[in-house]
């Protein structure tokens, strides 16, 4: 098993042996490291390292953030750029699926640091969730329904794509504040 260390002044944890004459992450002498022992079991220690929530986080954020510029940028053109309509079609209709598998990735990765998913972020994280999963799913039947050079189209999958960019953003924010959250054992 590997010898664990951490840093007092910034709380990175890295392998003993790695250890060079400073922190790598906050530049601090080796000196204001300590004895680290991870309180977490290896083999929820691999599952959490793989990072699979946060990864595909980006995802949906990226999509809905794509949509909304290039939505803008649609209107700002006169709404005539077919290209631009159809990246935003496809991107519109490939979100819920993003969201959907990011909202599962969320449950499992909740379950496997807190051992359960209902603590009080989670539950909000939850909430939010459904909430972003509606919009992209409005998205999705906006995108399928109509002509994407009509100026209404072009309107409601804006209106929908910003909220579901600030649910998405929430989700984040929410995230990051528990990303170095996790029960023992």
């Amino acid at each position: 098993m590997k010898e664990l260390v951490v840093c007092k002044s910034c709380g990175y944890v890295m392998d003993k042996g790695k250890l060079k004459d400073k922190c790598p992450a906050c530049g601090v002498p080796a000196k204001l490291f300590e004895p680290f022992t991870d309180k977490v079991s290896p083999r929820r220690r691999f599952l959490l390292a793989l990072d699979l929530h946060p990864i595909m986080a980006h995802f949906p954020q990226a999509f809905t953030a794509a949509i909304s510029i290039l939505g803008l940028v649609l209107l700002a053109m006169g709404g005539t750029h077919r290209h631009l309509a159809a990246t935003i079609t496809v991107l519109g209709a490939a979100l819920p699926l993003v969201v959907a598998l990011t909202f599962l990735a969320g449950l499992i990765d909740g379950k496997i640091r807190f051992r359960r998913v209902t603590t009080p972020i989670l539950k909000t994280k939850m909430t939010v969730g459904a909430l972003f999963l509606l919009f992209s799913c409005g998205i999705l039947a906006v995108v399928l329904a109509r002509d994407p050079l009509d100026r209404a189209w072009q309107l409601t999958v804006l209106s929908l794509a910003i909220p579901a960019f600030i649910c998405s953003s929430l989700l984040g924010l929410l995230g990051v504040r528990m990303l170095n959250s996790e029960f023992p054992g």
